[in-house]
């Protein structure tokens, strides 16, 4: 009866585990840069003021070939200045027990950026070269914006 008890109690608490397992939290604050005014949206306007320290987030599981970079040619650097880049991983159970071979739970690209001094306008283009165009020539993952110094 006793060992029944026990056996019951590792199962609720393997599901438990797995539960906890799929629930992933972002990591706000382990970045080393700065990010500033952080923009998540796929693509569109960006408004920001001159001198601003900005970055445009991407979601993104490095595994799978999720590579972003910031697409030639640059941003105008009259407008606006690239600062850095850096992926910043997901926290997931793994980094909770110190589990190794898994896939991983993704994490963010953060691509950074300071406004120039005077108002105007800049198109950023970031694209992840390793991911196939679609049919009809296009880049699935390329995502534009166009920035507007105030």
């Amino acid at each position: 009866m006793r060992w029944r008890r026990i056996l019951i109690a590792l199962v609720a608490l393997a599901a438990v585990a797995g539960a906890v397992g799929a629930v992933v939290v972002h990591r706000m604050t382990t970045g080393k840069l700065d990010h500033g005014t952080v923009f998540a949206q796929e693509s569109g306007e960006l408004a920001v003021k001159t001198g601003e320290l900005f970055s445009v987030e991407v979601s993104a599981h490095r595994v799978t070939g999720q590579i972003w970079t910031v697409a030639d040619p640059a941003p105008d650097p009259a407008a606006v200045l690239t600062v850095g880049d850096e992926y910043v991983k997901n926290f997931g159970l793994g980094d909770l027990v110190g589990a190794t071979g898994s896939a991983g739970s993704g994490g963010r690209y953060y691509f950074v950026f300071r406004a120039g001094p005077h108002p105007g306008h800049a198109t950023i283009t970031l694209h992840n070269p390793h991911r196939a165009t679609h049919p009809d020539g296009t880049d699935r993952d390329e995502r534009q914006f166009t920035v507007d110094v105030r």
